[in-house]
């Protein structure tokens, strides 16, 4: 019987009885690796989580998939190695990147994934006020040696999947057996319907405001603060529009004080979390007509698919990640990195030229509905079927 072996960041709680505490979208993952793999399922977790919001107690008799427990840097067993037919795991973790040489030898293949290119991780350190600037040094100096490692592992690899464009183009050519993903979690029955196409374009030819929202975390470096000051010259030029922010985050506070400093109250509204599949999908499809995404860092954020498959293209900043996505999709705009200036610029030529609107909606979902959680899982699962030859 084929075995699989997964090396998941997940986290774990154990419980008296043979329980766990695990995060149920972690495990609803699990199950579906259960159904594409044709054999057995085995993940590797690690102790020290504390606590688990929304997290659920599952019978580790019951789960459908075997949990092995380790302490955070207990060394990986080997046997486990040895009993695998196919090793799946991150290559952004550095505790991982030995692996090659443990299946050397053997007849176990290795796949890494990744989704962090090179200069996504400097920006992360350096962009990390809360360090010291020695203690980002160091950090800098750690990942200019644990690049070398990185490279090492996915050239001796057996297969890489990348997540998103930066980390395809940035080491892509380092294996030949690669796959690139567009990781999200809209399912294919989420997708927008005609109706709502055609609901949003009546609403907008009546000449309704501009519904406009962002989702992420409220946080600096997804650009929200540029969202205010965008609010504030929108409303000044005479835009007719709504922004709904949906997310939480160490801006919230400040966020609303400019909302009220500034008057915008009957144009911008903090929404909070909202469940993505219930809440945030339905409001998408039926009451927004653009997503304003100011990310300026180029991780590969799942949202900018998700709202497209609504039907709601993006007006974003030209980090990579959407700069990539909005060239093979068409359903959107790009704007120049840390521009309000230019945000608002096409904003404004957009309220004027809905007929825009309605093209890159229309070019957004017929993207999306090719890259839906259903079409990236099976290709996923198709490629490690095929690198450990079961097929």
């Amino acid at each position: 019987m084929a075995a699989l072996l997964m090396l998941s960041p997940a986290p774990v709680i154990e419980i008296p009885g043979r329980e766990v505490l695990l995060d149920v979208d972690f495990v609803e993952g699990m199950k579906l690796h259960c159904q594409f793999w044709p054999g057995r399922v085995s993940c590797v977790l690690r102790r020290g989580a504390v606590a688990i919001p929304g997290g659920k107690r599952f019978s580790r008799r019951r789960l459908g998939f075997d949990i092995v427990l380790l302490d955070p840097d207990e060394p990986l067993p080997e046997v486990l190695i040895a009993e695998a037919n196919l090793v799946y795991c991150s290559a952004d973790d550095a505790r991982y990147l030995n692996l090659p040489q443990m299946t050397n030898g053997r007849l176990t293949r290795l796949v890494y994934t990744l989704e962090n290119a090179p200069g996504l991780r400097l920006a992360s350190v350096l962009g990390d006020h809360q360090r010291d600037v020695w203690r980002r040094i160091r950090s800098v100096i750690w990942l200019l040696r644990n690049e070398s490692a990185l490279r090492t592992a996915l050239r001796a690899a057996d297969g890489v999947q990348f997540n998103g464009f930066p980390a395809y183009s940035a080491y892509r050519r380092l294996h030949r057996d690669n796959l690139m993903y567009l990781d999200n979690r809209l399912r294919t029955p989420m997708l927008a319907r005609a109706v709502d196409q055609q609901a949003r374009s009546d609403r907008l030819r009546k000449g309704a405001p501009l519904m406009l929202v962002h989702v992420g975390p409220l946080e600096q470096a997804s650009g929200v603060s540029d969202l205010l000051q965008a609010a504030h010259l929108l409303k000044l030029r005479g835009v007719d529009f709504r922004l709904e922010l949906f997310g939480e985050g160490s801006m919230a506070g400040r966020l609303r004080d400019g909302v009220s400093a500034l008057g915008l109250g009957q144009q911008m509204l903090l929404r909070g979390s909202v469940k993505f599949d219930t809440e945030l999908v339905p409001h998408l499809r039926q009451k927004a007509d653009l997503l304003l995404a100011p990310r300026r860092q180029s991780d590969p954020v799942s949202i900018y698919i998700e709202a497209m498959g609504c039907g709601v293209p993006v007006l974003g900043y030209a980090n990579a990640t959407w700069r990539n996505l909005k060239a093979e999709s068409g359903g959107g705009w790009l704007c120049r990195t840390g521009s309000v200036s230019a945000l608002v610029r096409t904003l404004v030529r957009l309220d004027g030229d809905r007929e825009a609107i309605f093209r890159a909606s229309a070019s957004a979902l017929e993207f999306a509905r090719a890259h839906t959680f259903e079409h990236v899982f099976a290709r996923r699962m198709t490629h490690l079927r095929d690198i450990a030859r079961l097929e």
